[in-house]
């Protein structure tokens, strides 16, 4: 039986009754996943009001999410059982491009200890010091159960697989703690070999380039956490022997017999500078190219104005201004431009000064065209006599004056 006489098939331009029913089926199934309750995000410890909104979650924020949230967290001395306590090096503990408390260090002995009075001052100091790491403790065991409540199921599950996990635990290390967080968003795993480990970390730092719409503000946050993903996970990089050996002369009483502390000084001095060049190589090549062909021109001809730290080169990057040329209406001598100088974040807007000055100039060089002509005037002399004399005449307008040239030929 053919198609046409009502068999299988159906006839040209009439719709079969199966396909009427799969799309009402497929209606049906997007109406139903529709309807389907949707699982709330996770939101932390309800009962955390300062970090509210403030979480350690998996997904395509999350890495922006751990540097607000860890900064959120220099509120913990503040609003917890502990407010008053050590408030100073916890607000400087919890910055994510730089997670670290700065030891609490016992005051020197006196040298005389027979000095009743020195000594009196220097047991007072080492009292004091004894209560500050205290209170310190009571911060971080504060802090290490927040940023626990804080994460997800998903993110906990990433961070006890890591193997220092039990370490960090037992030692309740919250600085450990948000390390192995970090480390987590960004490889996605914390039981892969650790040397692939390394190794991404390295490629994701040099591979990072500061975009166009990128503010010069997050490029700096995000780059410092890169590189503290490079050193968590145990590289260092940028502390070649003979740059540590140019430090130690610049630094150190003996050059060839450095200190040990002086060796460790200089190992840090040339990693700085190495990743102070690397922030300047990897901006916004459309702001900061002119920027990386003059530093780099300059060491050519042996001025080394490459910044030595971090903060300096984003000093430069905020403060550079670049040059921009504008072309003018030019002869056919050729093209002519006015250059000015312009900050890289700022629109470029030109003054009403600098608008009429561009008017005038361009009025005064209007092209004219070279012209050449030769005159034939008779003149009559004295002795009636009728002279031919030839006025040849050379016109030629440059840009900015006007030459006439005139010869007269007598014979």
């Amino acid at each position: 039986m053919s198609e046409q006489s009502g068999g299988a098939g159906s006839p040209d331009g009439v719709p079969s009754s199966n396909a009427g029913n799969q799309s009402r089926r497929e209606r049906q199934s997007r109406s139903n996943r529709n309807n389907r309750p949707r699982s709330n995000p996770f939101a932390g410890d309800p009962s955390i009001e300062f970090l509210k909104g403030y979480v350690y979650d998996v997904g395509p924020k999350s890495k922006d999410q751990f540097s607000t949230t860890t900064e959120a967290l220099v509120n913990t001395s503040k609003e917890t059982e502990v407010s008053g306590k050590e408030e100073v090096a916890s607000s400087t503990a919890f910055d994510p491009n730089n997670l670290r408390f700065d030891p609490i260090l016992d005051p020197p002995t006196p040298a005389k200890i027979d000095d009743i009075v020195k000594m009196e001052i220097w047991k007072l100091q080492l009292k004091e010091a004894h209560a500050k790491r205290n209170d310190r403790q009571d911060v971080i065991n504060a802090a290490y159960s927040i940023v626990r409540k804080q994460c997800s199921d998903a993110q906990w599950n990433l961070v006890e697989s890591h193997k220092d996990h039990a370490e960090v635990q037992a030692k309740m290390d919250v600085i450990g703690l948000l390390k192995l967080i970090r480390n987590a968003l960004y490889s996605g795993a914390t039981t892969r070999n650790s040397c692939v480990s390394a190794q991404d970390a390295m490629v994701k730092l040099f591979t990072f380039r500061q975009s166009k719409t990128m503010e010069n503000a997050d490029y700096l946050k995000k780059f410092k956490e890169l590189t503290e993903l490079v050193a968590f996970n145990g590289t260092i990089i940028g502390v070649k022997e003979t740059r540590v050996t140019d430090m130690i002369k610049e630094i150190a009483k003996d050059k060839n017999v450095p200190t040990e502390d002086e060796y460790e000084k200089a190992k840090d001095m040339a990693q700085e500078q190495f990743h102070a060049i690397l922030l300047i190589r990897h901006a916004d090549k459309n702001r900061f190219g002119q920027l990386i062909a003059y530093l780099e021109n300059s060491f050519t001809m042996g001025e080394d104005r490459y910044p030595r730290t971090v903060t300096k080169a984003y000093e430069i990057l905020v403060n550079y201004k670049k040059f921009v040329q504008h072309a003018h209406d030019a002869s056919e001598h050729g093209m002519s431009y006015h250059t000015k100088q312009t900050n890289n974040n700022e629109t470029h807007v030109p003054r009403e000064d600098q608008i009429m000055e561009e008017e005038a100039v361009a009025e005064l060089e209007e092209p004219v065209a070279e012209e050449e002509e030769e005159q034939v005037v008779v003149y009559e002399t004295t002795s009636g006599e009728e002279t031919e004399m030839v006025n040849t005449t050379f016109l030629k307008k440059t840009l900015t004056q006007e030459i006439q040239i005139t010869a007269l030929a007598i014979p």
